[in-house]
């Protein structure tokens, strides 16, 4: 793709292929899925809509309304017209309080129709209501449109985190595909999510990666929560896939499984680190480079995982001898990265296999323990 035509996302952030090469098992019994068809028809919906009870704001940002004016007045005259709409799927916060999951432009179409009345009908094909709103059309008709019966899966409170975040991935199918790192923090809201936001706004961060990581679809989010796994969960308990280990760790945060005191020093040495990589490679950290005449490279999530972790956990005394010995070491990692084309490539391609994992991490510590003990 020509460079002037990426997006500001595919321009700062190297594109990374996560497969792990591997069958990853069924990460949830199939009884966890706990999904009800509580019998419901358009009027419905319209009333769960009106009380407040139907919650449009969702954590992961989405956006309301992306549909056009003619699209949604198309919506309402396919319930005109007594044809079934897509399935809904809602998540059950409360007994009152449901959360779209799935049919989020299709709630805000109905919302704007039949409650807000901020839709007038537009572009219809088979019906001649164009220039109506909802009170204007004859009153059997409004009958009609709330009565008509709707599908909606309904999933129960109290299912598994794991379980939510597969649904929220495979069963979103609006008009903006959304990230993992949205549907995590959808799905693991509390303490796990307040800590990556808080460390994604960590000043020593954004300073390390020159502000260069978008945070409007959450990549910012993405790469903190990344570190917070490997860090807390060590790359040598690694299991594929990479999704999986990061939510993981959200969980085992949400649930207490994750002392307090473990977490005060990780956000300790998360600034530290973010400090050092800066010291060592200025606006260059954490970017692929085989020469130093190199062009400058988009950040790698892989090769940022591996330096923030490893900077975050080195003693203050290895700090002091490695500062002493940065040009050392920024030229043996990139001789390694020019020569060594299996690790080079574990940054890249196939970075969720296990064996990509161990070796990015392993060989990055025996370099920089092999430039503190052997200084030119």
């Amino acid at each position: 793709m020509n460079e002037k035509f990426k997006s500001v996302e595919e321009q700062e952030i190297e594109r990374e292929d996560t497969s792990s090469g591997m069958v990853i098992t069924q990460p949830f019994s199939p009884n966890d899925i706990n999904l009800s068809n509580p019998p419901m028809n358009l009027g419905d919906l319209i009333d769960r809509i009106q009380y407040g009870w139907i919650d449009f704001h969702a954590e992961y940002q989405r956006k309301e309304d992306l549909w056009s004016p003619g699209k949604q007045s198309r919506l309402i005259e396919s319930a005109l017209l007594g044809l079934r709409l897509p399935a809904f799927y809602f998540e059950e916060v409360t007994r009152k309080q449901w959360k779209i999951i799935d049919g989020l432009q299709r709630c805000c179409a109905i919302r704007n129709f039949c409650v807000r009345e901020s839709l007038t009908l537009c572009e219809l094909e088979f019906l001649n209501f164009n220039g109506k709103k909802f009170s204007e059309l004859p009153f059997d008709l409004q009958r009609d449109i709330r009565m008509l019966p709707i599908t909606v899966n309904l999933l129960n409170s109290g299912v598994p985190d794991k379980v939510k975040y597969v649904l929220f991935k495979r069963l979103n199918t609006g008009g903006m595909e959304l990230k993992p790192q949205e549907i995590r923090n959808a799905v693991f809201q509390g303490k796990a999510i307040e800590l990556v936001k808080e460390l994604a706004s960590n000043a020593a961060f954004l300073e390390a990666t020159g502000h260069k990581i978008p945070d409007k679809r959450m990549q910012d989010q993405d790469f903190v929560t990344r570190f917070m796994a490997f860090y807390l969960l060590g790359y040598e308990n690694y299991e594929p896939d990479l999704d999986n280990f990061m939510n993981t760790c959200l969980e085992r945060i949400n649930h207490g499984q994750i002392s307090q005191e473990d977490i005060d020093r990780m956000k300790e040495n998360f600034t530290r680190g973010m400090e050092l990589a800066h010291e060592l490679f200025g606006d260059d950290a954490f970017r692929k480079r085989e020469s130093g005449r190199d062009a400058t490279r988009p950040i790698n999530k892989a090769y940022f995982e591996v330096i923030a972790v490893t900077l975050a956990k080195l003693g203050e005394r290895d700090r002091s001898r490695l500062l002493a010995c940065k040009d050392t070491f920024k030229a043996n990692l990139m001789e390694e990265m020019r020569t060594n084309r299996s690790y080079n490539n574990s940054f890249s391609s196939g970075t969720g296999k296990p064996e990509n994992v161990r070796k990015r991490f392993a060989r990055f510590a025996e370099i920089l323990q092999q430039s503190i003990d052997n200084p030119k």
